[in-house]
């Protein structure tokens, strides 16, 4: 997530550069050949531009908009997430029986709360196209992992491992019914929220409408100069080239947004979330050794 919009911004212009540049160098031809040939002898209807212009600005903001739906959504799931965890740790610890308050539940308890935070790490990964056991060292036993080194789903596993060592707790009289049934509602809304995140991740922006733009947007790079031969040559220019550059920086702004776990600069910030539960569940267990939150890196926030 983009917390500092400089250097991203300039990343985003080099990214088009290309683009621009040869956009830059058509206008300039255009404008030649207007100052040679007297161009708006031909009266090319400027209301065409108009009218192409309007269509694009409206497809764009359809796009733009329909883009940051799917952003804020996946923000608000990842939000879900951070709750769910804080609760599934306060559960752990509220919900023990005193009857069954020992060592070997205590360490059942920290293992579970440990096994969500690795839940929480696993899933960004795996948004991300990433190893999904990367950080699991840092939080699980190498047996334990080793069980999910030919798993297709590493984070639907670890919570259905939840869901064994929670039926145990209850079986084992650490956990009372209606205590049980609660925590289960927990490890259902962290399925929710998982499942919610795939949907996003797999369903991808309408290649057709995609393309739409695209095109459109490249035919009113090509009519536009004509449309101004009218105007002074380098009015024709600056205007053409900044009308171009408006259009494709909010096409590309949109692609950025509509593929939240991309692993781009406008990601949802799902590792440091992550840090941040990690950070919380700790606290909760009273651990000595907290981590640091993670900063943003060259103003983006991972």
């Amino acid at each position: 997530m983009i917390v500092n919009s400089k250097k991203p911004f300039l990343n985003l212009i080099r990214e088009l550069a290309i683009h621009l540049f040869l956009i830059l160098i058509y206008i300039g031809i255009i404008s030649g050949l207007d100052y040679r040939f007297h161009l708006e002898n031909f009266h090319f209807p400027l209301t065409v531009v108009a009218i192409m212009g309007t269509v694009i600005g409206l497809l764009l903001a359809f796009r733009t908009n329909s883009s940051y739906d799917r952003w804020w959504e996946a923000r608000i799931l990842w939000g879900a997430i951070v709750n769910d965890s804080r609760s599934w740790t306060r559960q752990l610890l509220e919900f023990q029986s005193e009857d069954s308050s020992g060592v070997e539940t205590e360490t059942e308890v920290k293992a579970m709360a440990y096994r969500q935070i690795a839940w929480c790490y696993a899933l960004s990964r795996s948004l991300r196209a990433q190893e999904p056991l990367q950080d699991l060292p840092l939080f699980l036993k190498e047996i334990e992992i080793a069980r999910y080194r030919s798993s297709h789903n590493v984070p639907n596993d670890l919570l259905l491992t939840q869901a064994v060592k929670l039926n145990r707790l209850y079986r084992e009289g650490a956990l009372e019914l209606f205590q049980f049934i609660e925590m289960e509602k927990t490890l259902t809304r962290l399925t929710n929220s998982m499942g919610g995140c795939e949907r996003i991740k797999n369903t991808t922006f309408p290649k057709s409408y995609s393309l739409l733009v695209h095109l459109l947007i490249y035919l009113f790079v090509l009519f536009l100069p004509f449309g101004l031969v009218d105007v002074p040559g380098l009015v024709l220019i600056v205007t053409s080239f900044c009308l171009a550059s408006a259009f494709l920086l909010i096409e590309h702004v949109s692609i950025y947004l509509q593929d939240p776990f991309s692993n781009r600069s406008s990601d949802t910030p799902m590792l440091a979330l992550s840090r941040t539960i990690e950070i919380n569940i700790k606290q909760m267990l009273k651990e000595d050794a907290i981590p640091e939150p993670l900063e943003a890196v060259d103003g983006v926030l991972r």
